[in-house]
């Protein structure tokens, strides 16, 4: 059924834009989607991110972990160019019996921890695996980015559709004009 209804409501829109018959200019739906797909992309994967990042640290537990080893490894990012990336491993109490460990499954330049130094970190206590560092760059740093750069893609958008609104507001095309 809806199948059949988006196959319809394609087959009485096959323009993007146009001048009808009667001299009404008209916009197909296809052209705000065209318009807006990389910006809503880009701001609902960082509300997601952001909402992931949010129902970790909400259901997880927070404690102090101390630096066992830190794994390191040649990287590269753009700012910077070639880099030193560093991923801690923390030892900490995941039960009242039980001491583990684990890294945070990321890495970045600026992780290089002495041995032995204590830093708070999250975990999830139904279930062991990484655990993340209480700190912008493991929790929200992505999220952020990624919505910067969505926020950022809405404004060559927000301008193009003020040129297909404006078009759209020119009223009817006069015989010979090309609007």
């Amino acid at each position: 059924m809806l199948h059949t209804a988006l196959i319809r409501l394609n087959m009485t829109q096959l323009y993007l834009l146009r001048t009808g018959s009667g001299g009404k200019r008209q916009a197909s739906w296809r052209v705000w989607v065209l318009i807006f797909l990389l910006p809503v992309l880009f701001l609902g994967t960082a509300a997601a991110l952001a909402w992931e990042s949010y129902a970790f640290i909400s259901s997880a537990t927070r404690t102090t972990g101390e630096v066992v080893r830190v794994y390191a490894w040649e990287g590269w990012n753009p700012w910077d160019g070639k880099t030193t990336d560093y991923s801690p491993v923390f030892r900490y109490r995941f039960s009242d019996t039980e001491m583990t460990e684990a890294s945070t499954g990321q890495s970045s330049p600026n992780w290089n921890f002495a041995i032995g130094s204590q830093h708070e970190i999250f975990f999830t206590p139904d279930e062991k695996r990484d655990v993340r560092q209480k700190n912008f760059e493991q929790l929200w740093a992505l999220p952020a980015a990624i919505g910067g750069i969505g926020m950022v893609l809405l404004i060559p958008s927000a301008i193009v559709a003020w040129f297909v609104l404006r078009w759209l507001r020119g009223g009817e095309a006069k015989a010979g004009s090309y609007d």
